[in-house]
C-alpha cells in the first residue's frame, strides 16, 4: 500500500515572527493562512500550510511533516516503526496544530520528521500574486549513516527511488509519483538544503528569480536544469535560517515502470547547460584542411604511378 503521499510541510523556527512572515510572503509569494500565538502557517495552495513559522525556538528547520494516505497508513508505519526499533511520539491537535492525526520520530540521518493525517484545507487557494505557485514539491537533506538513512526511508516508509548520484545523492519518490519529493545527500552531519515550490511556468520562474534579485535576495544557484528530474529552477538564499528555496518548472511523474539510474557525479548532471560543447573551432578546421591539400599534392607530384597516368 501507499504510505507517504506528498511533502506536507516544513517546521521552520524564527527569531522575528514578522520578519519570517515578510520574507516568505514577499519573496516565496506565500500566503498567510493564520496566526495563532507565536506561531504563522503559510501556503501556496489550499492546504493550510506548507510552512509553521515557529518564534522562539531557534533558527533553521525544527521539522520535515510528510503526508500519509491515510490513519490505516499511519497504523502501518506505527508497526514498522517498532520493527525497526525506532522511538516515537504520537499527538494531533485540529485546534492548535491544524493536523488530525500525527506520529514524530527521528530518522537515521538525525532529523526530526512527522507523518500526518488530516490537515485542515482553505476553502480557496490563495489569490494569484504574480507567481502562480502549483505544488510543495520536495524537500533535501544532507545527512550522515547513508546506507542506513536510505534503506530506512524505503523499507519503512515506503518511498521508491527514482535516480541516484552514485553514493552521494538519491531521489525519491512518494505516491504523488513526481520525480522526487525526497533528496538524501550523504553528508558528515546533519544540515538542510533547500525545499522547493513548482510553479507553472518558466515566466514563474524568472518573476520569482528577478523579484528576489531587484531587493537584495541573493541566488545560491541561477538558472539551471537538473539531469535527473529535467527540471529548470533557480535557488534563493534564506540567509537568515541557513538555507535555499528553489523554484521549478518541469518536474515530471513517473510510473513504476521507471528503472532508477545511477548518473555520474559530474557538473553536467547538476546542470546539463554546462556539458561542455565539442570543439569547433572554423579557423583551424580550415587551416587543417588545406594542409591536407598542400600534402596530397606533394605526394602526388612524387608519385611515379601518378606521373604515368598524367602522361
Amino acid at each position: 500500500m501507499d504510505i507517504v503521499t506528498r511533502l506536507g510541510y516544513l517546521a521552520v523556527g524564527v527569531d522575528n515572527l514578522e520578519e519570517g512572515t515578510e520574507f516568505y510572503s514577499r519573496f516565496v509569494r506565500l500566503d498567510l493562512s493564520e496566526q495563532v500565538g507565536r506561531t504563522a502557517f503559510m501556503t501556496g495552495g489550499t492546504e493550510h500550510h506548507w510552512l509553521r513559522l515557529e518564534e522562539g525556538n531557534g533558527q533553521g528547520l525544527k521539522r520535515i511533516g510528510y503526508e500519509v494516505a491515510s490513519e490505516d497508513a499511519l497504523d502501518v508505519v506505527r508497526g514498522r516503526l517498532q520493527a525497526a526499533g525506532i522511538t516515537f511520539t504520537e499527538g494531533g491537535d485540529i485546534k492548535r496544530e491544524r493536523v488530525h492525526r500525527w506520529i514524530r520520530f527521528i530518522d537515521p540521518g538525525g532529523f526530526s520528521i512527522e507523518l500526518y493525517v488530516g490537515m485542515v484545507e482553505r476553502g480557496v487557494a490563495p489569490i494569484n500574486n504574480g507567481v502562480t505557485l502549483e505544488k510543495f514539491l520536495h524537500a533535501a537533506w544532507a545527512a550522515p549513516n547513508w546506507e542506513a538513512n536510505t534503506a530506512f526511508y524505503q523499507k519503512v516508509l515506503g518511498f521508491k527511488a527514482s535516480d541516484w548520484i552514485g553514493d552521494r545523492a538519491g531521489f525519491f519518490r512518494s505516491a504523488d509519483r513526481y520525480h522526487h519529493s525526497l533528496v538524501l545527500l550523504n553528508g558528515q552531519r546533519p544540515a538542510f538544503n533547500h525545499f522547493c515550490i513548482q510553479v507553472e511556468s518558466l515566466d514563474d520562474v524568472m518573476r520569482a528569480r528577478n523579484n528576489a534579485l531587484r531587493w537584495g535576495v541573493h541566488l545560491r544557484d541561477d538558472l539551471l536544469r537538473h539531469a535527473p528530474s529535467g527540471s529548470i529552477g533557480v535557488y534563493l538564499k534564506d540567509e537568515t535560517r541557513g538555507f535555499a528555496v528553489e523554484f521549478c518548472v518541469g518536474h515530471p511523474q513517473l510510473d513504476d515502470t521507471h528503472q532508477a539510474r545511477n548518473l555520474p557525479m559530474s557538473p553536467e548532471t547538476r546542470d546539463v547547460w554546462l556539458a561542455e560543447l565539442p570543439d569547433h573551432r572554423v579557423a583551424e578546421r580550415l587551416t587543417s584542411a588545406r594542409e591536407a591539400v598542400e600534402v596530397q599534392s606533394i605526394i602526388s607530384a612524387s608519385d611515379p604511378a601518378s606521373l604515368v597516368q598524367q602522361r
